[in-house]
């Protein structure tokens, strides 16, 4: 038995250890990958604006209301903009930190979570899989909501195991508080999560004392105060319109049809979660064999155990079901259950350390982690051929990197095959840290066709343009209107084609145009610009065109600048 002062010195070693191991893949690129299109971009332009105008509840991008989150991550994001950033500058490391700081969240709670249910071993495992899986890695990385979120969920499931396991009163506060801030960074998410799995519980286990701790007054009355004043004052400075918006258009359609052409059948997320999760997939049918058998061996068993596997099914299953069931389907939407999942996984793999076991799926898991490691590493290889720099260094690093994660990925398979689990797993954490830290450090941005908006605007400064958001001339752009775009040059430039294209009096002060080359209309566009230019005594000047590629609408551009100089004598 060990003595209460080894547990503490044990658990400090497991925080420390997930920290580095969360930062070792949490920070690397986080300044070096542009802004992404185009939740990302909206996100962080509207933090943006929300620090320039100082007005911390209209939510805006560009002149376009912005009601479809809450304001809670705009506020974290503005707080980091004030604090790392001058007056005109776009750092978006800083908008960034927000999402480190949840996925952090998220890893920790996991490890409380989980060390009440399967013990500290297990809960090591299961939060180290979480902080390397892809899709957390990913999160982390963008500044948009998903990742507090994911944090912000991690606690009040590790606040119901806590309950669950005699945690007392303060569980409960740590409840409460979670869910009123998952209220303001995503809305009604988190609140239908930890609906569905009491429901779920209450029917299943028909005992349901611990649930009274849930009665905490004071705490149930920081939970009204977190949320509801910032909801009175939006609802009366929006007439109601951000909720229709929010919870009308944004939350309840996706209900109801496909919202922003993400449709996907029942069974997405079957599918998809073997790439999300990687590696932690590693051990995703064993998990969930492990924890059927426990909740069926152990029927009416109050072994902590036995009530983990319980507590994980129920968060997992009925929010799988719901999210299967919605049109519109998108990768993130299962990440609050992540944390569930890796403790079913953690102490599939304490189970797998001791005995060999799961012999059918155990095989059929590691031939599909081998195929799935295949598929992401493949991925990485094809974007650096398809949009990287070719011919250089860079290839053969690339390379060279997905040949090194595609053997540890082969030994973890083949170690899963033969229950050699201690090997199973340090090939899979090698293969997540060999092919995640070059990804993000070095290869994704080094993607230069794909760096439109970046490459625009270092165009601009080569010619001697000031950017807009340094006082800069005005900018129209009718063909590539992506929000990296707005972000990167500034709030005021115009992205749509309702700009007058032949308003001479704008080029003359200093207007530049941004068109595209591959757009059909363009020559004729050009010619049509050109000539008003020379009935107007104007000489245009244009910038070499530059390939990329718009990935949000899977189009390759070919971008040239228009503006008035001095005629030649």
């Amino acid at each position: 038995m060990s003595s209460p002062a080894g547990i503490k010195a044990q658990r400090l070693k497991h925080i420390i250890a997930l920290l580095l191991l969360s930062l070792l893949v949490f920070l690397p690129g986080l300044s070096s990958l542009p802004v992404i299109d185009r939740d990302e971009a909206r996100f962080a332009q509207a933090s943006v604006q929300m620090a320039e105008s100082g007005d911390l509840m209209d939510i805006r991008f560009q002149d376009q209301t912005r009601y479809k989150k809450p304001a809670g991550i705009y506020w974290l994001q503005t707080a980091a903009i004030k604090v790392f950033a001058k007056d005109g500058e776009r750092k978006i490391w800083a908008q960034r930190l927000p999402s480190v700081l949840g996925a952090l969240l998220a890893v920790l709670a996991t490890y409380w979570a989980a060390a009440r249910m399967i013990g500290r071993r297990g809960a090591f495992i299961a939060a180290a899989m979480l902080a390397v899986s892809a899709l957390v890695i990913f999160e982390a990385h963008i500044a948009k909501t998903d990742a507090m979120l994911a944090g912000l969920g991690a606690c009040c499931f590790g606040a119901l195991a806590h309950m669950r396991h005699g945690g007392g009163r303060k569980s409960s506060w740590v409840f409460w508080i979670a869910l009123g801030l998952s209220i303001m960074i995503k809305g009604p998410v988190v609140p239908i999560l930890c609906s569905l799995t009491l429901i779920t519980l209450a029917l299943w286990e028909r005992r349901n004392g611990w649930m009274k701790l849930l009665l905490n007054l004071p705490a149930i009355l920081v939970f009204i105060l977190i949320w509801v004043p910032w909801t009175i004052a939006i609802w009366l400075m929006t007439d109601g319109a951000f909720f229709v918006e929010s919870l009308g258009k944004d939350f309840g359609g996706k209900l109801i049809s496909a919202q922003e052409r993400h449709p996907g059948p029942p069974g997405y997320y079957l599918g998809t979660i073997w790439l999300t999760l990687w590696p932690g997939c590693l051990l995703l049918l064993p998990a969930f064999d492990f924890a059927i058998r426990a909740v069926r061996n152990g029927k009416g068993s109050d072994a902590p155990v036995v009530k983990g596997m319980r507590l994980c099914l129920s968060w997992v299953v009925p929010y799988w079901i719901l999210i299967e069931l919605m049109p519109t389907k998108l990768p993130h939407y299962a990440l609050p259950l992540f944390p569930a999942l890796c403790v079913m996984a953690g102490v599939a793999a304490v189970t797998l350390l001791a005995v060999r076991e799961f012999s059918v799926l155990r095989r059929i898991n590691a031939a599909l982690f081998l195929i799935i490691s295949a598929v992401l590493i493949a991925a990485v290889m094809a974007g650096q051929a398809l949009y990287g720099q070719d011919g250089t260094s860079n290839s053969y690093l690339v390379y060279g990197i997905g040949s090194i994660a595609g053997l540890c990925a082969i030994i973890a398979s083949f170690a899963l095959w033969q229950s050699k689990m201690k090997l199973g797993l340090i090939s899979a954490f090698l293969a997540a840290l060999v092919i995640s830290v070059p990804t993000y450090s070095y290869i994704l941005p080094g993607l230069t066709q794909l760096r439109t908006a970046d490459k625009m605007a270092d165009i601009l400064r080569a010619e001697g343009i000031k950017l807009p958001r340094h006082g800069g001339p005005a900018i129209v752009s009718p063909h590539f209107t992506e929000p990296s775009l707005v972000y990167r040059l500034g709030t005021s430039i115009d992205v749509t084609d309702k700009a007058d294209l032949f308003d001479m009096a704008t080029l003359e002060q200093g207007r530049v145009i941004i068109l595209d080359q591959k757009r059909d209309m363009t020559p004729d566009i050009m010619a049509n610009i050109l000539n008003t230019a020379e009935l107007a005594g104007l000489c245009l000047k244009t910038t070499q065109a530059f390939k990329g590629f718009n990935y949000s609408k899977g189009d390759p551009v070919e971008l040239i600048t228009l503006r008035a100089s001095a005629c030649p004598k």
